[in-house]
């Protein structure tokens, strides 16, 4: 036969005779198709490959309410002299009409929903590329669930008409009351609700980040967002129940002042980073496994022309 017909029939022939080792070391080398789903962030990139899909758009718009009120509601009411000094907290503003009470309940309850979504999508992402920290995203999530968004919905429900001073001549008649039920109610629900927060910090910064961070799957954006507000919640929640107590205490306008600067700051920490601290990382999720698809949600579908044909 012709050179070119043998050479031909050779080659199937040294596929087929192929050692048993070559094929399982060739199968050892290959790529991970896990480990391709998902592109892990590069250290140095300054842009992110990833589209504003439905959890980037979450988690761009989670923050807004919640800013609003923390940083620019409680500016008003003090400008209207709707509250006063030395009470001027954000508990003492949703408490001193119905309106803000409604405008707090429902721009926490949105923000905290917003936070909930963005950092379940995070866990999904967190087990698959962190598989040994997993047990800390089962605490993180825990925490969440069970302590940090029924705390947050419970002191938006609980309102008082007075905050409780122990300086106060009239303590035991406000105590008499159930006006201090609700403010005990009110209290111990925002305790655990900062405590909570502070715990989710920890996992969130010290455990979680460093992890991801080793792994290259965090955006230098994201991991600074990241890493800057978890340590301030950590070093401002023991100033927080310091300052608490001596305003109970002591009740003077420079506790009262030093308490809603520690309370403001602690709230817009929170807030940075759950949405800006997973914006980046949202988008990239987007990117590699959208949600939904805009045009299948506004469009006919196949089954509906058929059915308008027939």
């Amino acid at each position: 036969p012709p050179a070119g017909a043998s050479t031909m029939t050779a080659r199937p022939a040294a596929k087929r005779t192929a050692s048993p080792g070559a094929t399982l070391r060739r199968e050892r080398e290959a790529p991970r198709p896990a480990e391709d789903a998902v592109q892990s962030f590069s250290m140095t990139q300054p842009k992110v490959p990833g589209i504003i899909g439905f959890r980037a758009c979450v988690a761009a718009v989670g923050w807004i309410p919640a800013t609003i009120l923390n940083l620019v509601l409680p500016v008003v009411a003090v400008w209207r002299g709707d509250v006063t000094l030395p009470n001027v907290m954000l508990s003492d503003v949703m408490a001193s009409s119905p309106i803000y009470e409604a405008l707090y309940t429902w721009g926490f309850s949105l923000s905290m929903g917003c936070v909930c979504f963005v950092f379940r999508e995070a866990s999904v992402f967190w087990r698959s590329r962190l598989p040994s920290h997993t047990p800390d995203v089962d605490r993180f999530l825990l925490m969440m669930y069970t302590l940090c968004a029924p705390c947050l919905l419970g002191l938006v429900a609980f309102q008082y008409k007075h905050d409780m001073s122990l300086h106060e001549a009239e303590l035991w008649e406000l105590i008499m009351t159930s006006d201090f039920l609700f403010w005990l109610a009110h209290v111990f629900h925002t305790s655990v609700f900062f405590l909570s927060c502070c715990g989710m910090a920890y996992i969130y910064g010290l455990r979680l980040s460093p992890a991801l961070d080793a792994k290259g799957l965090t955006h230098p954006s994201d991991r600074f967002w990241r890493s800057s507000c978890s340590w301030c919640i950590l070093m401002l929640t023991p100033v927080g129940v310091i300052v608490r107590f001596l305003h109970l205490i002591v009740g003077t306008h420079l506790w009262g002042v030093l308490l809603v600067l520690v309370e403001v700051a602690l709230i817009q920490n929170f807030v940075v980073v759950s949405f800006a601290g997973l914006a980046r990382l949202m988008m990239h999720l987007d990117s590699h496994e959208p949600m939904f698809d805009l045009k299948h949600v506004f469009s006919k579908s196949k089954s509906s022309e058929l059915a308008s044909a027939s």
